[in-house]
């Protein structure tokens, strides 16, 4: 087999809930519908901490590579998408215009395959397939900023964008203000859409009143709370945090004619319970696959309407991590150290 000249050093996952592991990797020479891209800025998402930890289950891909959210530069490709050697990208795991290219891999020296999806980020170079990246033109100060657009800031605009559609003066209750909550905050309020939160940690609770909430509410037992679901003070709950037994707590009190959108993912074998008459009475429920998000038409549209209304990007990356600290940034997300966004320098 022949392999790029560029090796990659990447942090790579190969038991769950251990730390990861650092390899030097060879690269293949790029396969059609494929991208190299030098990482500049990754993100750190819940998705890659669960995977760790093994939220889903069973991992049959171990050993493998991490990430799905970064800033890069092109360093060379084997597509005929119109993106070239030397312009920034945007690196996302919704897809964009393209294929999906042939299955990506790497190889230690002693030539054991680390296995590899059409993106991952957790590596100074990495293969992507074409239809995972998106040239954007970017401000040396804003490369910081861009990772997050390739998941949890457009995937929290999209959301409410598409999915919950939202009416002017309607009410949002929004189950946690973290990574993705924080942009749906935003969003709402510049959109005059009234907000109200549920998040029991303190820096996250502050946060969301900084980004625009009306009220949050740090205990789900909250009798102001309990009054307002009663009394069908909302139009709209919103789940980021996949916690099931919120959700079931909100579902037994909740009233007819509520939209419920489900974005955060819950542990496995957990589940959400409810009367089935409440959907006869007009309750829906809805879940979010990444918004449905489209990296062509809403990636640049929605970074430039964050910039516009004055995002506060310097709150909501809570720190930025040299990537050979990634695993004591798991370790602070683990502790629930990180309330927002974590961004690694590469």
């Amino acid at each position: 087999m022949k392999f790029e000249s560029i090796r990659t050093n990447s942090w790579v996952l190969t038991e769950l809930k251990k730390p990861l592991k650092n390899y030097i990797l060879k690269i293949p020479i790029l396969k059609k519908s494929q991208f190299l891209v030098k990482i500049i800025y990754s993100g750190f998402c819940a998705s890659q901490f669960g995977e760790i930890i093994g939220i889903k289950g069973q991992d049959k891909y171990l050993p493998h590579c991490l990430g799905h959210e970064a800033i890069g530069k092109v360093v060379k490709k084997n597509s005929n998408k119109k993106i070239f050697p030397g312009e920034y990208v945007v690196l996302h795991w919704m897809k964009s215009s393209g294929n999906d290219s042939e299955k990506i891999f790497y190889r230690t020296d002693k030539n054991k395959i680390i296995n590899s999806g059409m993106i991952t980020t957790f590596s100074d170079y990495v293969v992507v397939s074409e239809n995972r990246l998106t040239k954007i033109r970017a401000k040396k100060e804003d490369l910081v900023n861009l990772p997050p657009m390739g998941c949890s800031l457009s995937v929290g605009i999209s959301t409410i964008e598409k999915i919950v559609k939202p009416k002017k003066n309607e009410k949002i209750l929004i189950i946690g203000s973290g990574a993705i909550g924080l942009p749906i905050i935003h969003y709402c309020k510049i959109k005059n859409i009234k907000i109200d939160v549920i998040e029991k940690k303190n820096k996250s609770a502050k946060l969301s009143k900084l980004f625009g909430s009306n009220q949050t509410f740090k205990d789900i037992r909250n009798k102001r709370l309990i009054a307002n679901l009663k009394n069908s003070e909302y139009d709209h709950v919103v789940d980021t945090s996949g916690n099931s037994d919120l959700i079931n707590f909100i579902l037994k009190i909740i009233k007819p004619k509520v939209k419920i959108c489900l974005i955060g993912v819950s542990k496995k074998g957990k589940k959400i319970k409810f009367d089935p008459i409440k959907i006869n009475y007009g309750i829906s429920i809805v879940g979010s696959y990444g918004g449905n998000f489209n990296p062509d038409k809403d990636l640049i549209k929605y970074f430039n309407l964050l910039k516009k209304t004055n995002f506060n990007f310097s709150l909501y990356i809570d720190k930025v991590y040299k990537i050979q600290k990634i695993n004591e940034l798991i370790f602070d997300y683990k502790n629930k150290k990180i309330c927002s966004k974590a961004v690694m320098s590469i």
